[in-house]
């Protein structure tokens, strides 16, 4: 974890000097809350220096059985690239064409899991809910990567059960090394390139370990960042009318009043109790 913290700090580090020079930062959308416009032009795209950062450490000092979730964060991460991208793209992804490259990874990726664990006496049934978490959670987490520090809190919050696991290690320490640069106020964010990854090898990792039915509770989160987004898009088109000031739900509480950074340090209190609920409960 210590490897992976420190070569995480460095790597953010020299991201962030990379992007400034080639003058990349990220583009705030104007119908945001307007406490936002002042992080127009931050670099964005820093999953790849804190997934880099976590994915050598694992390969230097851990590994265990966990390397195929490599792969799904690889795959995650280069779709979320894309997105990051988008802007620089002859033709952006389009949602759907996204979801279906979501889907075909995690099918991939489900149909390896079931080998090695089973939640039903289905194989079949097995697959799809795996597929249904990894996707459902990447998205989740790509809506929770909103505010400075909150998805990686979060995550970081939801590695702790899995310690002992030298995967759960280096991606713990790679977030905290990215972290040290992502407090408010960010000196850079982790982009669609890093939330969709750490969506995606979360939900897998909790798949693995035969902890998937922990999840939706453990990451709660996420749960209502997504939740509150579905219900948004649902109510204007019942209506006509909005449910909430602006989805997702960390948006609705800013423009509410609530500070940002009060919000990050309640969401993870939130997160820290629903995780330990999860285990205790769950008898882990």
């Amino acid at each position: 974890m210590a490897l992976a913290l420190l070569l995480s700090w460095f790597f953010t580090a020299a991201w962030i000097v990379f992007m400034r020079s080639l003058d990349l930062g990220k583009k705030v959308r104007a119908d945001g809350p307007k406490t936002h416009l002042a992080k127009e032009g931050t670099p964005s795209m820093g999953g790849v220096a804190f997934l880099l950062a976590a994915f050598l450490a694992y390969w230097l000092l851990g590994r265990d059985g966990f390397f195929g979730l490599w792969l799904l964060g690889l795959g995650f991460a280069l779709l979320g690239l894309l997105d990051d991208l988008g802007g620089s793209l002859a033709r952006p992804l389009r949602a759907r064409e996204k979801l279906a490259f979501q889907s075909l990874m995690a099918l991939v990726f489900a149909l390896w899991a079931v080998r090695q664990v089973a939640y039903t006496p289905w194989p079949i049934l097995d697959v799809l809910l795996i597929l249904l978490a990894v996707v459902g959670a990447a998205n989740a987490f790509n809506f929770t990567d909103g505010l400075d520090g909150l998805l990686a809190s979060v995550t970081a919050l939801l590695l702790l059960p899995f310690y002992p696991y030298p995967f759960a290690q280096t991606l713990l320490g790679s977030l905290l090394g990215f972290l040290w640069h992502n407090a408010p106020r960010a000196k850079v964010f982790m982009g669609d390139t890093g939330s969709q990854a750490l969506g995606g090898m979360v939900a897998g990792l909790f798949a693995l370990t035969g902890k998937l039915w922990l999840l939706p509770l453990a990451a709660i989160v996420p749960v209502l960042e997504v939740l509150s987004v579905v219900i948004q898009v649902l109510y204007f088109r019942k209506t006509g009318r909005r449910l909430l000031r602006m989805s997702p739900l960390h948006h609705h509480l800013e423009l509410s009043g609530w500070e940002e950074a009060k919000i990050v340090f309640r969401f993870a209190i939130l997160t820290a109790l629903a995780t330990a609920l999860a285990f205790v409960g769950g008898g882990a």
